[in-house]
């Protein structure tokens, strides 16, 4: 009984122990900036003839982002987002285009971070349109083909059926009924395949 009181004034003698941190050991948090640059390889497929608003966009980094020569967001991290708008090419006039905004990122780790952002770059699909939208190419050089091609077409119908002198009504009724192909049909559907490259860009900094 007489240990256990001299045990206790001792303790109550000591009080609580202070943890002596040394502020040079404490690490400050790892900031990306807003600006950073991030290559994305896309892992799944987008195309406007049947892609709708809020079908989701999958890909991986392709280059490792490094702060202080040390990575904080690892080549093969997984990104994730969601096609915000669609549209298709018009009958006459208008390319494809597809609205994206990506707005995760996983690390390897299994660590997830919300990130907002805009597009850079995209490799060989099309060209960037404002801050977020893919736009195809047009279908003017096609177009132009399908009427020259149907009036040639035309054209030497006219030829073999009236020894010559149909030429140029058979021409005229084939570039009429290329025109006729051209306005019933859309253009160009843009298609972004599995492997595309695109570049996403932080509108704000990140904390991986």
């Amino acid at each position: 009984m007489i240990g256990l009181v001299i045990l206790a004034a001792l303790l109550q003698q000591q009080g609580p122990r202070s943890l002596d941190i040394d502020p040079s050991k404490v690490q400050p948090p790892v900031v990306v900036a807003a600006g950073t640059v991030i290559p994305v390889t896309l892992t799944s497929r987008i195309n406007t003839k049947n892609a709708k608003d809020g079908d989701g966009v999958y890909g991986k980094t392709t280059f490792p982002i490094t702060i202080n020569n040390k990575i904080v967001i690892p080549e093969g991290s997984f990104v994730r987002g969601k096609v915000t708008e669609v549209r298709r090419p018009g009958r006459v006039k208008g390319k494809a285009e597809l609205t994206l905004n990506f707005q995760t990122l996983v690390l390897p780790s299994g660590i997830t971070v919300p990130i907002y952002t805009s597009l850079g770059g995209v490799g060989g699909a099309g060209e960037r349109k404002g801050e977020a939208t893919v736009q195809g190419d047009s279908s003017k050089g096609e177009d132009a083909k399908t009427v020259g091609t149907t009036a040639s077409q035309g054209a030497l119908i006219g030829v073999i059926a009236d020894r010559g002198r149909g030429a140029a009504v058979g021409g005229g009724v084939g570039a009429a009924a290329g025109a006729a192909a051209v306005l019933l049909t859309r253009g160009k559907d843009l298609v972004l395949e599995p492997g595309t490259t695109i570049e996403i860009v932080l509108d704000r900094p990140v904390e991986p």
